[in-house]
């Protein structure tokens, strides 16, 4: 009589997790944690700091490479220390640089030149900017689900427009002659764009608010607009109105680089083609009788703060829409109408500064058209009565 024995089956043990990774502070253990290589605030950061080694070499930025590592620097200590103290977590602050090499890329200080790498000329502002840059993405969260204003667009908003251009702008509109140089850095933009947006489903916004600003400006190019620029002595009319400001590589920048912040757009395919409709809008509104480059720049700026604030407007409108087409209830969706929610905390302090940031952006920004001195600086140009070594306005470094 034969006997078989059956053997034991045999069972899949998972493989082992690799533990996670911890550091100690002062006795205590803290999860560390890292950005993915999939990241994409990792690639808008790489595609900056591609940008700023060209504007360091051909495109001459009057920026240094001090001034860029001390708001990068700024800004990822303030959000590495709010993190672990919120969270008991160390995690790799790749917002905060992103924030940081924003704030860099479009901030200058008056006086600075190229090729002074090491340069710490007017440092304050920028730190300056990197402060208030963070602290709206920490304070202003109404709500307090999530920051409401892009960082950098806030920080950099209120330096130009406090500070004022004798001693800080905005980098200009056109990088220099159509060449090589101005070529490649419109080439890695628009490449950039692409393989930033398309992740995160943001092409339609880009192109909502590309085409509408051109259409927009066109119109105004036809009425005779103009505007005052350190780098042209004439008037800039006509069609070259339009070129500098359509095909601007700094407003094709601003588009892919600023507005694209998926924390601070709509989150519906539909509201942020909107959204892009409404900002490019309220750009052309607010650039429309800006009479320099100074405030044409800050009228783009300005008018993302503006859009931000308008984002959970725009959101409740689709979900009404959407709500009005779809019979059926969509879950997650909170019945009450939005600015009955929004009256009803209008007393916290956040819903506060955020009413004031989202008001006084746009106001400071009209009041530039009436502020003559502007258009001095940008003519290059003293002050009344004034020889031009004495004046504050007198400022041939941002030619």
């Amino acid at each position: 009589m034969t006997t078989t024995t059956t053997a034991p089956p045999v069972v899949a043990v998972p493989p082992a997790r690799p533990a996670p990774r911890t550091v100690t502070i002062r006795g205590r253990d803290y999860p560390v944690v890292l950005p993915k290589l999939g990241d994409v605030r990792l690639r808008l950061t790489a595609v900056i700091i591609g940008l700023q080694v060209l504007g360091q070499t051909v495109l001459r930025f009057k920026v240094s490479v001090a001034q860029i590592l001390v708001t990068m620097l700024v800004c990822g200590v303030m959000e590495f220390v709010v993190t672990l103290r919120r969270e008991h977590m160390v995690v790799w602050p790749a917002s905060a640089f992103q924030t940081g090499a924003s704030v860099a890329f479009i901030l200058r200080a008056s006086g600075t030149r190229h090729g002074d790498l090491w340069s710490l000329r007017g440092i304050h502002f920028f730190v300056l900017a990197a402060v208030i840059s963070m602290l709206s993405k920490f304070l202003v969260r109404p709500g307090g689900r999530r920051h409401l204003f892009n960082p950098s667009n806030v920080g950099m908003v209120a330096i130009l427009l406090v500070v004022g251009p004798s001693y800080v702008f905005s980098e200009h509109l056109w990088w220099g002659p159509r060449g090589l140089s101005v070529s490649l850095a419109a080439a890695l933009i628009l490449f950039g764009g692409w393989w930033i947006l398309r992740p995160v489903k943001m092409v339609p916004m880009g192109a909502a608010f590309l085409a509408t600003f051109a259409a927009l400006v066109g119109v105004f190019a036809l009425t005779g607009r103009s505007f005052y620029a350190t780098w042209r002595p004439e008037p800039i009319a006509g069609m070259s109105y339009f070129l500098n400001l359509a095909l601007s590589p700094e407003v094709w920048a601003y588009v892919f680089f600023m507005m694209s912040d998926p924390q601070t757009a709509p989150k519906s395919p539909r509201g942020r083609v909107v959204y892009g409709v409404v900002t490019a809008v309220l750009t052309c509104g607010l650039l429309y009788l800006q009479p320099t480059e100074f405030g044409i720049k800050v009228a783009i700026l300005a008018s993302l703060t503006g859009a931000c604030a308008l984002v959970p407007i725009i959101e409740e409108a689709i979900r009404r829409l959407e709500r009005r087409r779809t019979p059926v209830a969509i879950d997650g969706v909170d019945a009450q109408p939005l600015v009955r929610r929004r009256l009803s905390g209008a007393t916290k302090p956040a819903v506060i500064a955020a009413i004031i940031i989202a008001v006084a952006a746009p106001v400071d920004t009209v009041a530039l058209v009436a502020n003559k001195g502007v258009v001095l600086i940008e003519r290059d140009l003293p002050g009344p009565g004034v020889s031009p070594g004495a004046s504050p306005l007198h400022n041939p470094h941002r030619q």
